[in-house]
Parts: C-alpha cells; structure tokens; sequence
C-alpha cells in the first residue's frame, strides 16, 4: 500500500513540476482508476465516446486563490504561410487607430479594420491592458485581426482584397463544478479566501446572502460556510473563469441558511431561493455596504460636530475611503449631488412606499445620475468623508412615506415564494444538488449532470460529469 501511495505521489509531483506533461497525466490516470483511486486531473480529451471524464472532489489544479486565469487567448502556432502575427497591448490614452499604426498598419486599412472589429465590440469598453494580434501579409500590409471578445468568444477580422471582414468564433470550453467548505475564524472573505475561493466568487456569495445576514453584527467565530460553484475551463487548460453559485449555505450560531440557484419558468434571470421557494431577494437589503463597521446608530445622540443632542435619522458605517456603496434595491435615482451637510449625496426611490439616502460621498459610481435606473447590489458610490463630518463613513437612511425610519428595525418585504409545477421542479432540482454534495463529502462516485445543477451548458460548452463504475 506504501509503495503504491509513493508512486502516486512521485507521479503527481511529475505532473506538477513538467506542467501536467501529457503523457504523464495519462499514465496517472491509468494507474489511479486501476487503483480504485479519484485522480484530481482534468481529462485531456472531453470528447472519447461512450464515457464522461472523471473529476475529483476538489479540482485542485487551478485552486491557487492567488491563481491568476489568462484573458487572452494565444495565436495559432502554425500562421498562415507568409503572415508575421504581431502582439500589441492597450496602454494607457491609445485608442485603436493609435495601437494599429504603430504596429505598422497603414492609417487607412486600419480605419478599415477597426470598422469591421466594431460590428462585435463595442470599442469604448476597450480595456488598459488588453491584448490582440495584428497580422501582416510578405508586404507588410495588415491582413487581419484576432482579439477575444469574452471568454468563449473571439473576432476574426480578414482581409479581402481592400476590404476587411469580421467573424464571430465560438471557443469550445469545459464547464466543472467545485465543492469547498470552512470554518470562518474571523471574516467570511478571510475564510473563504484561506480554503482557495477566488475573490470573485467570495463576493458573489457576500452579495446573494445579504439580504438575510448582517455580515458585520451577525457573523460569529465557528460560524461555517459551504458552496458549490461552477468553473470554466478552455480545452487547453489555458484560460479559467469562474462561473455561478450553484449553492451556498452559512451556519451562523448552528442555525443554517441555504441558497440554491434556479430560473423559474417566466423569469428572464435565475435567482436564489430558500429550500421552502422562498426568494432569498427582498426589496431592500439589509445593510449596502460590506466589510464595514457600523459605527453610530439611528436615534438620538451627541452630534460629533454640533455638539449637541439631536436625532441621528440613519446609520453610519465606518470605512476607508473608496469602499465601494451598492443600491439596497431597484430602483430610480432622485438625486446625485450635493446635498448641503450631507455631501456628496445620492437618493434612490424603490417604489411609491420606499426610498434609500446615502450620504458623505468620495464620488459616485459610474454613470449614476438623476433618472438612472439603478438595479439591486449596483455600485452607486465611494465611501467618502464630504459635508459635515469629523471621519470618512456612509450615512444610511430609509424613507417609508417620505420619513426616515430604522432600518434595524424596518419588516423589509420579501420576494417572490415559488408554486404549482415551479415549485415541484425546484424542490427536485434543490433535492438532486444535496445529494450530489453529500456524495462528494463522502468521496463517492455519481453520475452528475451539469443540468441538474441548475444552470444550463451552453452550446459551445462541454460539461466533465462524474463517472461512476
């Protein structure tokens, strides 16, 4: 048993070390199945026939939370005969006539190119930082165009005689689903980032528990976490992008709360949902900030500026400057100025019963302005520390009726409870996500269809189930 757990061993640190050499990887493979054991590697090729790859518990070969996923995709090796592919970089105030001249394009091909780069990218979102290949024909003239739109996109821009025309290419992916759970000894985020969640995911879950969990009053040392999410992979195991939360659960005080992902039959976007159907998205959420302590409550107090006892209509939330204000729910933007002591202030109107201030801005969030409609969990301002203050914070308030109330204290109203045939296929679905996190727990093999986690794969997608034999 020794020796087979060295040889194990010796042939993972193989594959490690030679950065998952093929035939290593196959020779891995062979020799766990025949031992019965789960080999956390992906399988080179998705497509054999007959039987799906086989993944493990935890996918830990991309589990690095420091893992940095490549956004760009790399030319082919083999260019066309006669072709020099160039690789330029966005920098800071070029545009891309800017990058294409001076990689060599004549002024008027790169006009050209640009127009046809244009009818798939919107070329204001063009990114400091981002990365294309400019391709050159024996003359040196500019032939075409590879630029990755999203991670299962890419434009291919040709030339045709004077004329330049752009392609739309699928790029085949390879969707996993992985399983960690935690102890939380101080921060969720701090948790959550020691057992290897990559931030994006971590604030995902953040945001989809908030409507119901005070992150600053409510979390507990011993308090636990668990999720299961979705990775995305290109063929090459080049790229990664982490996708949605299929799962989620907290355990505050031994009291758990979980959270399944599900799109219900008229709805355009998938939401969470209690085990009961209850819609985990109310109209409000409980607190729009994260991270920050709450550092003066509504009633009355010594006001630290006045010095004298007034009402404090609102909650302050202390925290450095920059940290980021969501809206607590959808709405339109009444104001965005400023606001006399207030400061930089925004208002938002939810509906004909209630309203949300924020107060003492550093700035706004983009775009945010009277008459923006705003969605729940958007980014509307910075914490700041304008108007009359003595420390940076965000002033909170909630208006019912045009009058501010507690927000601890405020019944927010819930969402949507799913019935009838909704109902039943969620119950399924939510029934089929515990058992397959239950046979992980327990190292066991199933048969996993990504579908029954809730999520669709799209049609340029390959989903690894798991195998059982």
């Amino acid at each position: 048993m020794k020796n087979r757990e060295s040889v194990i061993k010796r042939l993972k640190e193989m594959i490690l070390n030679r950065n998952r050499h093929l035939f290593a990887g196959i020779a891995l493979f062979a020799f766990g199945v025949s031992l019965g054991y789960l080999i956390d590697l992906p399988t080179p090729n998705v497509e054999s026939a007959g039987t799906a790859p086989v993944i493990s518990q935890e996918e830990n070969y991309l589990d690095s939370a420091n893992y940095v996923p490549v956004d760009d995709t790399a030319p082919d090796e083999s260019p066309e005969p006669g072709l020099n592919l160039i690789q330029v970089t966005v920098k800071r105030g070029q545009g891309m006539m800017d990058i294409l001249v001076k990689s060599g394009a004549d002024r008027k091909d790169a006009y050209k190119a640009i127009k046809a780069l244009s009818q798939h990218y919107n070329m204001k979102k063009l990114q400091i930082g981002q990365t294309l290949y400019a391709a050159y024909d024996a003359d040196s003239r500019l032939s075409g165009l590879n630029m990755q739109k999203d991670f299962d996109h890419m434009i291919r821009v040709s030339r045709t005689d004077d004329n330049f025309n752009a392609a739309l290419e699928d790029l085949p992916s390879i969707k996993i689903t992985r399983h960690v759970e935690g102890v939380i000894s101080d921060s969720l985020f701090q948790s959550a980032y020691r057992e290897g969640l990559p931030n994006r995911v971590i604030v995902d879950m953040i945001r989809i528990f908030s409507f119901d969990v005070d992150f600053q009053r409510e979390i507990r040392k011993g308090d636990s976490f668990e999720i299961l999410y979705e990775r995305k992979m290109s063929e090459d195991g080049r790229r990664v992008e982490e996708g949605n939360i299929l799962f989620a659960k907290l355990t505050l005080r031994g009291k758990p709360i979980s959270l399944y992902r599900y799109k219900p039959a008229k709805a355009l976007f998938a939401d969470y949902f209690h085990a009961n159907g209850q819609s985990a998205k109310k109209a409000l959420m409980r607190t729009p900030i994260e991270g920050a302590r709450l550092s003066s409550y509504y009633g009355k107090r010594k006001h630290p500026v006045l010095g004298y006892t007034r009402m404090h209509k609102g909650l302050d939330f202390a925290a450095p400057t920059g940290t980021p204000i969501m809206a607590a729910g959808d709405g339109i933007v009444e104001r965005a100025s400023r606001y006399g002591s207030y400061g930089n202030y925004v208002r938002i109107r939810h509906n004909g019963t209630y309203k949300t201030a924020y107060a003492h801005l550093s700035k706004y969030g983009r775009g945010i302005k009277a008459g923006k409609r705003v969605k729940q969990g958007q980014i509307i301002g910075y914490v700041g520390a304008t108007g009359r203050v003595t420390a940076r914070h965000l002033h909170y308030e909630v208006l019912v009726n045009g009058k501010q109330v507690n927000p601890l204290r405020l019944k927010i109203p819930t969402g949507i409870t799913l019935k009838g045939k909704d109902k039943k296929k969620f119950v399924t679905l939510a029934a089929d996500v515990d058992q397959h996190i239950n046979a992980l727990k327990h190292n066991i093999l199933l048969t996993w269809n990504q579908k029954v986690a809730l999520n669709d794969t799209g049609k340029n997608e390959k989903s690894l189930f798991l195998q059982s034999y």
